[in-house]
């Protein structure tokens, strides 16, 4: 327990931290996208392993790397590209990139069947996509001021996106915990409890309206909500699907590593598992919030 205490105050203090680190000119935003970078190389390499290396590791790591660049090339370097646009881009890139690495295995496994190099290809886009794509997305809120044209909006929708998994998380562990009762999914996650999900859900909302708070008394965030019309009740549904979301993402996460035949991801961080485990709801919640913001938005 106090391993996890310690790890859970050591993971929340680094995105708190690479968070702030946005209000540095210049620079604060690229510290926050390796602070992404990071995690995704890390989930990335988890889910190889929960694959059985049926991957190819490298052509992973690179693809971060490719979707990075993208994201910045359309986001800060190419003129008039805006920010529903370029997750198009993004989305392009992972059939060509299919081809890419099957190019690739059969390069380097001649003596593999057509069928093998395909299977591997196909496991190392499914690597790509999830967790990859979908955590790379939130480089692009990282970078969204410049479209919005309101200082700093980046660090509200940050703390939002954080924020609700991780009180989702906690409320659901805690109320869970305490009250018990029928299991959530047996079968995929036998300690997750019908009572713990309920609580999670009232974490989610709880973290979405503390940011609306915040927002509403910081002035050039609530011209963010003026502008484009965001009332309480549309944080309010933010937070019930966010955390909807993210316990989803949560099953997801459990029901690959009950198939893969293991209890943690990884042992990155003592008494939670692998950065997988940590990251498994925000994964889902990033996609939603980023849907959410090119339709609220654009």
């Amino acid at each position: 327990m106090k391993k996890r205490l310690i790890a859970s105050v050591v993971i929340v203090l680094a995105t708190l931290l690479s968070i702030v680190f946005k209000f540095i000119p210049y620079v604060g935003e690229y510290i926050f996208d390796l602070f992404a970078l990071f995690i995704v190389y890390v989930s990335s390499m988890e889910i190889c392993n929960l694959m059985n290396n049926k991957t190819n590791r490298f052509m992973v790591v690179l693809y971060a790397v490719v979707n990075y660049a993208i994201a910045i090339i359309c986001l800060e370097i190419v003129p008039g590209i805006n920010f529903s646009l370029a997750v198009c881009f993004q989305i392009l890139a992972l059939p060509i990139y299919l081809l890419i690495v099957f190019v690739v295995e059969c390069i380097k496994n001649k003596k593999e069947t057509t069928q093998t190099k395909w299977t591997t290809a196909l496991n190392t886009l499914i690597c790509c996509i999830y967790p990859a794509f979908i955590t790379m997305l939130i480089v692009n809120i990282n970078h969204i001021d410049k479209f919005i044209g309101i200082p700093n909006i980046s660090v509200a929708l940050l703390v939002l996106t954080f924020l609700i998994p991780m009180l989702t998380d906690t409320l659901a562990y805690l109320v869970g915990s305490l009250i018990k009762g029928p299991k959530l999914a047996p079968t995929i996650s036998p300690k997750k409890t019908i009572s713990g999900a309920i609580g999670g859900l009232v974490g989610g909302v709880i973290a979405s309206m503390i940011v609306f708070a915040i927002m509403k008394n910081v002035a050039d965030w609530n011209s963010f909500l003026e502008i484009y019309n965001l009332q309480w009740w549309a944080f309010l549904i933010l937070g019930v699907v966010g955390s909807i979301l993210g316990q989803c993402g949560d099953l997801f996460e459990s029901k690959i590593k009950r198939n893969a035949g293991v209890k943690d991801s990884g042992n990155l961080i003592p008494g939670h598992g692998g950065m997988l485990d940590r990251v498994d709801a925000l994964i889902f919640v990033i996609a939603f919030i980023y849907l959410f913001l090119i339709i609220a938005l654009f």
